[in-house]
C-alpha cells in the first residue's frame, strides 16, 4: 500500500529507507503544503469570514514547532510549554518580562480557545489593521490578531527554520529534528 507523506512525497519515494535529509524535506513540504500553503490559499481567495478558519489553521503550529525544536518525544511538559516555547522560537523578538501577559493570554484566549471551545476569547479581536499580525493591549487585557498577516509571517519564519534544518552545520538542532520527526512517524 502506498501512503500519502506529504503534497510531494508517497511511501514509494523511500523504499530503501529515509535520510535525515529526506525526512527534513517531507516535514517542510508538509507544513508549506498542507497548512501554510492552504492558509495563503485562502487568504489569496479572500473567502470571506476566513479569520477563524485561519486561526485554526495557524495555531496548531506554535505547539508543533515547539516540540520539533525541543526534539520532544514524551517528557511530560504540557502543551502550554510547547506552545509558548513555539511562539518564542518562532519570534524571538518576544522575549522580555514584561511579554509573559502577552504569552499566557495569547494561550489561554487564542489557543485554549480554539483547542477546546472551538473559539477564541471575547478578549481576541480579529482586524486587518492590526499593526504586525498579532497585538496586545496590555491594560485591557486584549489582543489584536490580522490573520491574513499571521499567515505571512508564519510563512517567512518557517522558511528561516526550514534553512536552518537544511544546513547540515545545525547538528543539535537537526539531531531534535530527527527525534520528534521518528517519534511522529514510527513505522514509515
Amino acid at each position: 500500500m502506498i501512503f500519502t507523506l506529504s503534497p510531494r512525497h508517497t511511501s514509494q519515494d523511500f523504499k530503501d529507507g529515509w535520510t535525515l535529509d529526506d525526512k527534513i524535506e517531507v516535514f517542510i513540504a508538509r507544513i508549506e503544503g498542507w497548512q501554510l500553503g492552504v492558509a495563503e490559499e485562502i487568504v489569496n481567495k479572500k473567502i470571506k469570514g476566513r479569520g477563524l478558519a485561519l486561526l485554526h489553521i495557524l495555531f496548531s503550529y506554535f505547539e508543533m514547532i515547539g516540540k520539533y525544536q525541543d526534539g520532544v518525544i514524551e517528557d511530560g511538559r504540557t502543551s502550554r510549554y510547547y506552545f509558548l516555547k513555539g511562539v518564542k522560537t518562532t519570534f524571538p523578538e518576544i522575549q522580555s518580562e514584561e511579554d509573559k501577559d502577552f504569552l499566557q493570554n495569547l494561550y489561554t484566549s487564542v489557543r485554549n480557545g480554539l483547542f477546546h471551545a472551538g473559539m477564541p476569547r471575547s478578549n481576541v479581536i480579529l482586524q486587518d489593521n492590526t499593526p504586525g499580525s498579532i497585538g496586545h493591549i496590555p491594560g485591557a487585557n486584549l489582543l489584536s490578531i490580522n490573520p491574513d498577516l499571521l499567515v505571512k509571517d508564519l510563512q517567512f519564519r518557517f522558511s528561516e527554520y526550514a534553512s536552518q534544518l537544511r544546513d547540515k552545520t545545525n547538528t543539535e538542532l537537526r539531531m531534535k529534528f530527527e527525534a520528534r520527526f521518528d517519534y511522529h512517524d514510527e513505522g514509515f
